[in-house]
C-alpha cells in the first residue's frame, strides 16, 4: 500500500473526516477516519455502466456514496 497524496480533512455540520489516499493494486483507496467513533471507511470510485463509489469490502454502499462524493467535491475545488 503506497500513500500518494497527503492527508486532507472534510468538515460537515455534524461530522469531521480525515481522508487519506493509497494506491492498492493499481487502484486509488481512499480511507476515512471519523470524528464520531464509527469505524473507518474505504472508498474508490468504480467505472461501472457510469463511475459510483463503493466500499472496500462491500458492505457500507450508502455511507460509500454519500462520502465518496464529498471526496469528489473536495478534490474538484482545491
Amino acid at each position: 500500500m503506497m500513500k500518494i497524496e497527503e492527508a486532507f480533512e472534510i468538515v460537515l455540520p455534524d461530522i469531521k473526516m480525515t481522508v487519506t489516499s493509497h494506491l492498492i493494486g493499481g487502484s486509488e483507496i481512499y480511507r476515512i477516519e471519523f470524528s464520531d467513533g464509527r469505524p473507518p471507511l474505504n472508498v474508490t470510485e468504480a467505472n461501472g455502466y457510469r463511475p459510483f463509489w463503493t466500499s472496500v469490502p462491500q458492505g457500507r454502499q450508502i455511507e460509500a456514496e454519500f462520502f465518496g462524493k464529498k471526496i469528489a467535491e473536495h478534490l474538484k475545488n482545491k
